[in-house]
């Protein structure tokens, strides 16, 4: 019997069956994972942080949503997302979890797949307090900083690395619809003028990826699905398959 894998059991193997999204199962294949194969559903709360990476384009910032969602094959063979790696480890992209969003971001950023990338360090939880033009402060994550794209002085770069007190013009917010509807909560949109104040350490140790599914291949990669994703994922029991 078939469910979605948002409801799987945790901990059982499951057998990887339809997956009812296009572009979600050609992700899913680019990574090798078919119909047939082995998963195991994981029951584990997720907080993760953000990172510095480095491409042939130079470096970025990535929201830990975002380096959760992008694997990379390492030398050795293994794969891992971007979260999981330790600094100075070395590969390529070989795929997403993701919709066009992210992909879009990460264009952005001037990373593709293919791309062979660094990891140079995972960011501590830091917290951003800025002026927008209309006069409003606002206070946010190192995750929302890493997603803004603007001007500043001059050259395109993540709010992530503004300076303080020089005017940066948002021309983009970066990631899918849930980093649009977070950064729109905000009253930050493209055009709109902020400023930096201050970035001082969070208090929040990690950010939590909103209600994660988490999943590991036969062969030890481990995925973080939204919840949306795992609806659109088929499996069954290796028990109720043999029956």
């Amino acid at each position: 019997m078939q469910t979605s894998l948002d409801q799987a059991p945790v901990g059982q193997a499951l057998r990887l069956g339809p997956v009812l999204n296009g572009r979600l199962a050609e992700r899913l294949h680019r990574l090798g994972l078919y119909p047939g194969c082995v998963l195991y559903r994981q029951d584990e709360e997720v907080q993760l942080q953000p990172v510095r990476v480095r491409g042939p384009r130079g470096e970025a910032t990535l929201s830990s949503g975002m380096a959760a969602k992008v694997i990379v094959h390492h030398d050795d063979g293994h794969k891992t997302p971007i979260i999981e790696m330790r600094p100075g480890e070395q590969g390529h992209i070989e795929g997403l979890t993701a919709g066009t969003g992210l992909e879009e971001a990460l264009r952005t950023l001037g990373f593709a797949e293919n791309d062979r990338i660094t990891l140079l360090r995972k960011i501590p939880p830091m917290r951003y307090k800025a002026l927008l033009d209309d006069g409003r402060r606002l206070s946010f994550t190192e995750s929302v900083a890493a997603k803004l794209w603007g001007e500043l002085d001059g050259r395109p770069v993540q709010f992530a690395n503004a300076r303080k007190d020089h005017p940066f013009r948002v021309t983009a917010i970066l990631g899918g619809e849930a980093a649009q509807a977070q950064i729109a909560s905000l009253g930050i949109r493209e055009g709109q003028r902020l400023s930096l104040q201050t970035v001082c350490p969070d208090e929040i140790v990690g950010e939590p990826i909103p209600a994660p599914i988490v999943v590991t291949s036969a062969d030890g990669l481990r995925l973080y699905l939204r919840p949306d994703q795992a609806q659109l994922i088929l499996v069954e029991t290796r028990a109720s398959a043999s029956a």
